[in-house]
């Protein structure tokens, strides 16, 4: 698995409550930032990591900021198991294919 980013480090009521910030596209990022790191009561998140973060679930949900959905570094670790199962499978159906051409 790649890297764990630190949004999903983030305790779960910190998280959540970013979830819900992000889909209210009339907050900018800046302001996200500075109100989770003034919840935890330290800086855990930078402007940089949320911009990530919300890039990297744009590109999963083809959507913009405003419908961004929560998850948990669970799902994300099982979604790659799953996407590296399938491409093992892939792979076998792939190598069957040339055995019986």
């Amino acid at each position: 698995m790649g890297q764990i980013f630190s949004v999903n480090r983030l305790p779960k009521t910190l998280y959540l409550k970013l979830v819900e910030m992000l889909n209210d596209p009339g907050l900018p990022q800046s302001f996200i930032v500075d109100e989770i790191n003034a919840q935890a009561g330290k800086p855990l998140l930078t402007r940089a990591s949320l911009n990530r973060f919300v890039k990297r679930m744009e590109n999963l949900t083809g959507t913009k900021r405003g419908r961004i959905i929560a998850i948990t570094s669970d799902v994300e670790e099982s979604l790659d198991k799953i996407a590296t199962a399938l491409g093992q499978i892939a792979l076998s159906l792939e190598n069957q294919y040339k055995k019986t051409s």
